[in-house]
């Protein structure tokens, strides 16, 4: 970050008496959380200005980090640092790393334990496209609803029988 950015930064996260948003901090894409002092309200109002501009229908949970949902939610009470969110970000990565070596060694486990056979028609189906195969129906598949007709002369009849008794 450059240093006039850095200097506008600072000026921006300055709590003055005339100042209505006060910079609470930036995100790894660059989003902008600020704060707002209320004095009808019990708590701050805060919220983000996006780098980049979207839609709401563009909007979903992801583009905000985690850390920044729990502040802007007050659940946390500081703003995560960014230190905090490269932490993050690397564990992101060390645990997509890991999970695609479990399932590496899953793969190759389940191979040796199937044996030669069920691994070479496995190889051979990927190459070659799939052969039409039999369907087989489940129980509900050859049920069809039968009609029905209300009879509003015996439901009349009913109630009035009903209303007699009482």
């Amino acid at each position: 970050m450059g240093a006039i950015r850095q200097a506008y930064m600072m000026w921006k996260s300055l709590r003055l008496p005339w100042r209505k948003d006060v910079l609470a901090g930036v995100d790894l894409e660059g989003n902008l959380y600020f704060e707002r002092s209320v004095r009808s309200a019990v708590r701050t109002r805060r919220h983000v200005l996006y780098k980049k501009n979207i839609t709401v229908a563009e909007y979903n949970d992801q583009i905000i980090p985690i850390q920044w949902q729990a502040w802007m939610r007050h659940t946390r009470s500081q703003p995560p640092t960014i230190q905090e969110l490269l932490h993050d970000v690397e564990r992101r990565r060390r645990m997509a790393e890991n999970v695609y070596r479990l399932a590496t060694r899953e793969t190759s486990q389940a191979s040796a334990v199937a044996g030669p056979e069920t691994v070479d028609t496995a190889q051979n189906s990927r190459s070659q496209p799939p052969t039409t195969t039999s369907r087989t129906s489940a129980p509900g598949e050859s049920f069809e609803p039968e009609g029905w007709i209300p009879a509003s002369a015996n439901r009349a009849a009913t109630r009035s029988n009903k209303k007699d008794k009482n």
